[in-house]
C-alpha cells in the first residue's frame, strides 16, 4: 500500500476528527452538558438563596397564623416596610451566612408581596 493510498483512506476520518473537534464544544455548551465555573457557582448560589428565602417565607406563615395575621395585609408597595420589619425579625431568628443575607431578604420580601 502507498502512502497516497494511506493518505486517500484517512482522509474521511480525518476530516471527521477536525469537524467533531470543531462543533462538540459548541453542541455541548448550548445543550448544557458542559458548563463554565462561573455559572456553576451562580446556580449553587442561587440555590442556596431559594432554599433560606423558602424557610424564610414559611416562617413567616407560621409566625402569622401565630399572631392571628393575615398575610394578605402585608401585600402591596404601601406595606413593604411592614413587610421588611417581619422579614427582618425573622431573619434574626435563621442563621444565613453572610455572602448571602442581603439576598435571601430581599427574595423573601418579595415572596411576600
Amino acid at each position: 500500500m502507498t502512502f497516497e493510498q494511506i493518505l486517500e483512506r484517512t482522509k474521511p476520518y480525518a476530516i471527521g476528527l477536525v469537524v467533531g473537534l470543531f462543533f462538540s464544544p459548541i453542541i455541548g455548551f448550548n445543550a448544557g452538558w458542559l458548563t463554565t465555573t462561573t455559572a456553576s457557582t451562580l446556580a449553587a448560589e442561587t440555590a442556596r438563596v431559594d432554599a433560606f428565602a423558602g424557610i424564610c417565607s414559611g416562617a413567616a406563615g407560621r409566625m402569622a397564623a401565630a399572631t392571628s395575621t393575615d398575610l394578605a395585609t402585608l401585600k402591596g408597595y404601601d406595606n413593604r416596610a411592614k413587610r421588611d420589619e417581619l422579614v427582618a425579625t425573622i431573619m434574626a431568628d435563621i442563621q444565613v451566612p453572610a455572602d448571602v443575607l442581603g439576598k435571601v431578604s430581599t427574595s423573601c420580601s418579595r415572596s411576600l408581596s
